[in-house]
């Protein structure tokens, strides 16, 4: 199996575009939501399958077969930005009383960035259906390792791993199969979160959608942790593929966000730190809440989206140089 073509495709770049949007969303909300019903709904419905979204259209354009312009790559494009931005949201975090994290530990939404240098390093061996169960068994299994936590952003690396190789495998004709059957893809997506709603409302464990904890903490179910991380995830899955079908192909402005995407995701949560830190969302009215966070959340993506074309200028390889390495 081979990865999608890299050529700019308009309906994963609105894919992109609006899943970063219920990612700067998703983390607008996520504090000021333990004081609104609604909001922990949203909250819950965004993380059933924004994330899973994510990884699997990731994966489309992932190589399963590695040289060492894909190891330059990772290395500029994933490590160094990741070091950088690390510092910078533990400084940012000293300023604004968020989470405390230790350096070893990718700060807060840092972890995708992480996890992304994993995927890409071991997709050559899920790279086919074998490695697909593999990789979902792995995914169950680890649930089972208290050891496996925060640290390195090994848990969720875990957890998402399976949405990553999907991706890799079989997204290009799950996203053409969505688009042939809207609204069958449609009903699938409504009703996969509206179960994982459901079940929320009879005692699911939210912090399970995040993949970020081991059973003993964080199952979904107490009872039968892995049958229910098992559900769980086909549910994220089953939302995610849904959701490429509410998408239009030719949405200009969620496709102007996606292909900046690398730019909003670095640089909102910072905004979002900020904001909230300053303790502006208790000034907002109650029944206001909801439209003007998310009228927020456009602002932030859209402010930052332009940092995106410096951004990729400075985290990556050094072209020049090296060829002159390789012609020496």
């Amino acid at each position: 199996m081979k990865s999608v073509n890299t050529c700019r495709n308009s309906h994963i770049d609105a894919l992109r575009g609006a899943g970063i949007l219920l990612v700067v969303f998703g983390h607008m909300i996520e504090r000021p939501s333990s004081g609104s019903e609604l909001l922990q709904a949203i909250y819950i419905g965004i993380y059933s399958f924004h994330m899973p979204l994510f990884v699997f259209l990731s994966g489309m354009f992932a190589r399963d077969r590695l040289e060492g312009r894909d190891y330059r790559k990772i290395v500029w494009t994933l490590i160094l930005p990741l070091a950088v931005f690390q510092l910078v949201y533990i400084g940012a975090s000293r300023l604004t009383g968020w989470y405390e994290y230790s350096l070893l530990t990718p700060y807060w939404l840092l972890w995708f960035i992480a996890s992304m240098v994993i995927w890409r390093l071991v997709l050559p061996l899920f790279a086919s259906p074998a490695g697909l169960l593999a990789a979902v068994v792995v995914a169950v299994a680890a649930g089972y390792d208290d050891g496996i936590g925060y640290t390195l952003s090994l848990s969720r690396t875990l957890y998402f791993l399976p949405f990553f190789v999907l991706g890799h495998l079989y997204g290009a004709q799950l996203v053409a199969a969505a688009r042939r059957r809207p609204v069958a893809f449609a009903l699938m997506f409504v009703g996969s979160v509206g179960a994982v709603l459901f079940w929320w409302k009879l005692g699911l464990n939210a912090g399970a959608l995040t993949g970020s904890r081991a059973y003993a903490s964080g199952a979904a179910n107490a009872d039968y942790p892995a049958i229910a991380r098992l559900g769980l995830m086909a549910l994220g899955g089953a939302a995610a593929v849904g959701f490429t079908a509410l998408v239009p192909a030719r949405a200009a402005m969620l496709g102007w966000l996606g292909e900046r995407s690398l730019a909003i995701y670095l640089l909102h949560g910072l905004v979002v730190m900020a904001f909230v830190a300053s303790g502006a969302p208790a000034f907002i009215p109650q029944v206001l809440l909801l439209p003007v966070l998310a009228t927020l959340s456009v602002l932030v993506a859209l402010v930052t989206a332009p940092a995106d074309e410096p951004m990729r200028r400075l985290f990556s390889p050094p072209q020049a140089a090296w060829s002159r390495m390789v012609s020496a």
